[in-house]
């Protein structure tokens, strides 16, 4: 989808707080016995991440944000322009909206050149022929897809697609641009050449930018903010320190990279716990009692290919599942019961030759525990 408002923006009701981020939205859209409620916040030039599991309404939030669909309940507003505000009835369409949208599979004109494609937004705001293939010739250049131009978007390979979708929309100069699943339909090989044709686009528009994705480390790649959506609900916003400081659920503290458990203590007589997670028991230490979430770091796992022979507490085992970078380190998720992530250094891993399906054990202290 390619929109652009034109220069008195369209659909403005309302004048916004010039303190306040350029995009805002509060909303509640309901489907029969589903609904979708989330908020966010996004300044001119950052990009936030809507990350979630599948079907959990990340693709919904953002067709919102876009005028695709009409929530029942809440308020979006762009800089000066009020999209929706449903206690005055008031709702901006789609295409008088300063947005534009790329989504998962493109939707290109496969019977138009990449030129065309990218040139059909620009056109449609009103531009000329002649200057809208020069913003459309210009965006192409912009994510590395100038030589593509002559050539009809059903010839193209899915990175190639992918790279002219973005073109089109940073043809439009958006206040706003929604990405949705920008790098899922590709090929691994292409994702790192489509990975830095999408932050060349997000760095050309200065748009306020809203990334859509369930791959934590493409959206820690754009974003530095996160909002964390399960079965329609924001269950919470932040940076990834708060997402790992305090997790509101199972699903962000795997998305965030540390280990979260929910159990039942029952105090030892040495001052230290047993927090039961399953089969499991963990010790943490001082006295607990009932039902509590504890907070292992993955700094403080200790991976080894065999048994350890240590004064540390707590030990699980299990096969490596995943080997995702880090902060200049590598996360390991180990498939134990319960499962756990720990972060190591690249020379860990060669010195333990870690490799997926490998069968790793897992430690660490119950100092290292943290109660919440």
């Amino acid at each position: 989808m390619t929109n652009r408002a034109g220069p008195s923006g369209a659909g403005a009701l309302a004048p916004a707080d010039s303190s306040s981020p350029f995009l805002t939205a509060d909303v509640t859209l309901r489907r029969g016995d589903w609904d979708l409620e989330f908020a966010l916040d996004v300044e001119r030039g950052e990009t936030i991440a809507i990350v979630g599991e599948s079907g959990a309404g990340k693709t919904t939030a953002l067709r919102c944000l876009a005028g695709l669909e009409r929530p029942q309940r809440g308020s979006i507003r762009a800089g000066s322009a009020t999209w929706l505000d449903t206690e005055r009835h008031a709702f901006v369409p789609a295409q008088r909206r300063d947005v534009a949208m790329v989504f998962q599979r493109y939707a290109l004109f496969a019977h138009m050149s990449a030129l065309d494609n990218a040139a059909f937004g620009p056109l449609a705001a009103g531009l000329s022929a002649t200057e809208a293939h020069r913003e459309a010739k210009r965006a192409l250049d912009v994510v590395g897809a100038g030589h593509l131009a002559e050539r009809r978007t059903s010839s193209l390979s899915g990175g190639e697609e992918q790279r002219v979708a973005l073109a089109r929309a940073v043809a439009l100069h958006p206040a706003v641009l929604l990405l949705d699943e920008p790098l899922a339909a590709l090929d691994v090989r292409l994702r790192p050449i489509v990975r830095e044709a999408l932050r060349r686009a997000i760095t050309e528009t200065g748009a306020a930018t809203v990334l859509v994705t369930h791959e934590p480390a493409e959206a820690m790649v754009f974003a530095e903010r996160f909002v964390v959506i399960e079965n329609g609900k924001a269950v919470q916003r932040g940076t990834l320190a708060d997402l790992r400081e305090r997790p509101a659920s199972e699903y962000v503290a795997s998305f965030a990279g540390t280990n979260l458990y929910r159990g039942t203590a029952r105090p030892a007589a040495d001052g230290t716990s047993a927090v039961r997670v399953g089969s499991v028991d963990f010790v943490v230490r001082g006295e607990w009692s009932g039902p509590v979430a504890i907070l292992v770091d993955p700094d403080a796992v200790t991976l080894s290919r065999e048994a350890p022979l240590t004064s540390a507490r707590n030990h699980i085992n299990g096969p490596v599942e995943r080997i995702l970078a880090d902060r200049g380190a590598l996360l390991v998720h180990i498939a134990a019961v319960p499962p756990i992530v720990a972060r190591v250094t690249a020379q860990a891993v060669a010195d333990l030759h870690i490799e997926l399906g490998q069968r790793l054990h897992a430690t660490f202290k119950a100092g290292e525990v943290r109660v919440i």
